[in-house]
């Protein structure tokens, strides 16, 4: 742990974990990842203290997110924390065995004494998704294909075991309670609907590629009610990108700065398209500003003040000072706030 994310922790002492308040962790690439996955881990460790009650670990391939692997990351998050619930968010399970994701997470669950929740998904469209599924010998062409046949095979091992010939065997170590903490992300109306019928968690992410996200979203959470099994408790992660700072004017030229110095990043992040700090920003869709400039955007999103779980991230480096204290103002300023204002219906 970083000096002042132990100072930090020190001060505020263990909190016990907030009902809805998660932290979404992006590991970007880096020269030393060693140095980046520790400050990761560190990070997941304040938020322990600070409340969280789940850390979400991003999975991607050959891209901008440095984790190729979340369920190995979240056994290693599972040996330095000891409250905080752990979330995949999410893995792409067409590039996986279902059989071997789920013996994975099995033992993930074990190591974490219960505390892992599974978060799937098909993998974003798009060129960089493309050469992704070519580099695992697939077609995008089969994305919906290839994800309906993992899910089934995935959730049937969690929930019943695996048919084997003429046997029948069971995932070791037990998944015990594990199927019912599973969490999918869609982008589409039918797929939503569909997680809403399965009781499954809905996961959304922070950018919508077809408007504004919280009016898409909104549908998206619309549909997933409608087709929630009457008496099923509503689960909805909706991630969404915040940074603290004294006033509007300084989160910009935090961007500035961080941008001069790791470039190569905000262009990998949103596209050689971005010119501006305010453009990088509005494109991850981060609020940004005071807590009460925060709050107040997070108030206008129709879809994130109808979610159960807030998925906060930070779009500065883990470790930092303004990362530490961003943490720290979402556990103790913003989510208290807009945690009271959040009807699922």
């Amino acid at each position: 742990m970083t000096a002042a994310a132990l100072r930090t922790a020190q001060e505020i002492g263990g909190h016990p974990p907030v009902p809805g308040l998660s932290f979404f962790l992006t590991i970007p690439v880096d020269p030393d990842p060693g140095r980046v996955y520790a400050d990761a881990l560190a990070s997941l460790r304040l938020a322990e203290e600070l409340g969280f009650e789940t850390a979400w670990v991003a999975e991607g391939h050959f891209q901008f997110l440095g984790v190729p692997s979340a369920l190995t990351f979240l056994a290693a998050a599972a040996q330095v924390s000891t409250t905080i619930r752990l979330g995949t968010a999410v893995l792409p399970l067409a590039f996986d065995n279902p059989v071997r994701v789920a013996e994975t997470a099995a033992l993930v669950d074990a190591l974490s004494g219960g505390r892992l929740e599974l978060g799937v998904g098909k993998s974003n469209p798009g060129a960089a998704s493309t050469a992704i599924f070519t580099a695992f010998g697939l077609s995008e062409d089969d994305r919906e294909t290839l994800y309906a046949d993992a899910l089934g095979g995935l959730k049937g091992a969690v929930s019943h075991g695996i048919p084997a010939g003429d046997r029948h065997v069971q995932l070791y170590p037990p998944t015990g309670a594990l199927a019912g903490r599973v969490w999918q992300a869609t982008g589409n109306p039918v797929t939503a609907a569909g997680i809403g019928r399965s009781g499954d968690g809905l996961l959304l992410f922070r950018t919508t590629p077809q408007g504004d996200p919280g009016e898409v979203q909104a549908r998206l959470v619309d549909a997933y009610l409608e087709a929630l099994p009457l008496g099923a408790t509503p689960r909805i992660g909706i991630s969404r990108g915040v940074l603290p700072a004294e006033s509007r004017a300084a989160a910009v030229a935090l961007i500035a700065r961080e941008r001069e110095r790791t470039p190569e990043r905000f262009v990998t992040f949103a596209g050689p398209a971005v010119q501006t700090p305010e453009d990088y920003l509005r494109a991850l869709n981060v609020k940004y500003g005071t807590a009460d400039d925060i709050v107040e955007q997070l108030g206008q999103d129709a879809a994130f003040v109808r979610s159960t779980d807030h998925l906060f991230s930070l779009p500065v480096p883990a470790g930092s000072p303004a990362f530490t204290e961003g943490l720290r103002q979402i556990a103790q300023e913003i989510h208290p706030r807009v945690r009271a204002t959040s009807p699922v219906s």
